[in-house]
């Protein structure tokens, strides 16, 4: 991981903590409800579509267009099983903190935020016992269910105040130590 992080760091950026999400069950109870609804509104959404296709192809006497049903079909099956490739990208993911940013280190790619750019800086435990770190205001509004696809996404700024809006690291395996480590550089509550 040093390696991968050297093109990140600034000069005289040192690493204070690192990190990673905690083993979590997928369909815990704070997550396995939304995903039921997702799962359900994809599914009528998508047979709704194809319906509604087959159903104008038919009745205008264009003829079924096979191609077409399989896009269909393969859009369908890619948004059910979305949910289930973010959990595995999740898990591979790294959390960082140096003396001037935080970080978050997928398999694909680094995103950080500024120390200075974080307003607000707080831990929410979910109903699962997993200890999140929320970083920005639009971040303590979320439900705990968005957490995951939040950290995902990575940093959210304003761009008015070049503030951060949003930063999350989910279910972060060793709280304590990153709260120590971020004494003096971030207040965490």
């Amino acid at each position: 991981m040093k390696e991968r992080l050297k093109d990140y760091l600034e000069h005289g950026e040192e690493v204070l903590w690192s990190g990673k999400p905690e083993n979590f069950d997928t369909a815990d109870k704070t997550h396995k409800s939304y995903y039921t609804r997702r799962s359900i509104i994809v599914a009528i959404i998508s047979v709704a579509i194809i319906v509604a296709y087959l159903y104008t192809a038919i009745s205008t006497g264009a003829g079924i267009k096979y191609g077409v049903v399989v896009v269909l079909v393969a859009v369908a099956i890619y948004a059910l099983v979305s949910p289930v490739l973010d959990i595995k990208k999740m898990r591979k993911c790294e959390y960082v903190l140096t003396n001037e940013k935080i970080l978050l280190v997928t398999p694909s790619d680094v995103r950080s935020v500024k120390l200075s750019s974080i307003p607000t800086a707080k831990v929410f435990t979910d109903e699962d016992g997993h200890k999140s770190l929320l970083c920005g205001p639009d971040a303590e509004s979320l439900p705990a269910f968005k957490l995951r696809i939040a950290t995902l996404t990575g940093a959210i700024m304003n761009q008015d105040t070049n503030m951060c809006d949003r930063f999350v690291l989910y279910a972060v395996n060793d709280m304590d130590g990153l709260k120590k480590a971020a004494a003096g550089y971030l207040t965490i509550t």
